[in-house]
């Protein structure tokens, strides 16, 4: 595969060869076309392991999308390539099951938490370089309310940011994440319990300016219905910090990207 540089100028195919746009990168890459036809690959005894690796990496990208959705209020804090990162955390996972047939082993995200907690999701700007470890996130025994507590937060001293900033705030997004497992009727990888991406809340702070004036944050966020009314799944309560360096109309403005966020807690029956 070849990056072009030249005068050549088209997307798709030409020939043998294969033209595309890689979005993240903003390059044109030029490929050839080839490998096994469908029914090589579907039938070739030799291919048995690339078919189980596939399979298995067609799941750890189905979770990845769905734990991804869920988290939809704070891509504009995340990395452009977190993506990878959270497939990467469905694989470790999925390489946990040691009992399930290889090419069929289930992401029992319930099971490993911490896996999900280690996501990095801003590789430019890791939150733990943003704020202070001096926050409490708390769970509420309904199974239903997590809450973010900062007593005495100092903004010109408790978060940092590249630049001089005007405000902060913060988000608190709690959500459900589902099991993965190989549904043999459909023949196809499906959440043990589907729709849990759309269920997910979000709350944001009132911006704070960049001062010395001790702030007592709390701030709450809650489910509609109580979380692990099923087996396989776990909750996620994942936090973001937003700096505003203007103003417009006179209310802080924030640029996207301008900020970080990370997982701060996971939660399983």
């Amino acid at each position: 595969m070849a990056t072009i540089k030249g005068p050549l100028d088209f997307t798709g195919s030409f020939g043998n060869m294969r033209c595309y746009d890689d979005p993240s990168t903003g390059k044109r890459i030029l490929g050839k076309k080839g490998g096994f036809t469908k029914k090589q690959f579907e039938t070739l005894d030799s291919l048995q392991p690339t078919r189980e690796n596939v399979n298995e990496f067609i799941a750890s990208s189905i979770w990845a999308s769905v734990f991804y959705a869920g988290l939809s209020d704070l891509k504009h804090l995340m990395h452009s390539h977190c993506y990878n990162n959270v497939t990467s955390a469905g694989k470790h996972i999925l390489r946990q099951d040691v009992t399930s047939l290889k090419g069929f082993r289930k992401i029992e995200a319930s099971k490993d938490l911490q896996a999900i907690a280690q996501i990095d999701f801003n590789k430019s700007y890791p939150f733990r370089n943003i704020i202070r470890d001096n926050y409490v996130i708390n769970f509420s025994s309904d199974k239903k309310t997590a809450t973010l507590s900062i007593p005495g937060f100092v903004p010109a001293t408790d978060v940092w940011w590249f630049a001089k900033f005007l405000a902060v705030r913060f988000y608190l997004v709690i959500a459900q994440t589902s099991d993965m497992a190989w549904n043999p009727l459909n023949k196809k990888y499906e959440p043990v319990v589907p729709d849990l991406e759309v269920l997910s809340c979000k709350v944001v702070s009132e911006w704070m300016y960049n001062n010395s004036i001790p702030v007592d944050v709390s701030l709450p966020v809650s489910l509609d219905d109580p979380a692990f009314t099923i087996p396989g799944t776990a909750v996620v309560v994942a936090m973001g910090v937003e700096f505003a360096l203007s103003a417009i109309n006179g209310q802080p403005y924030a640029l996207p990207h301008s900020g970080s966020m990370a997982i701060v807690k996971c939660y399983a029956e």
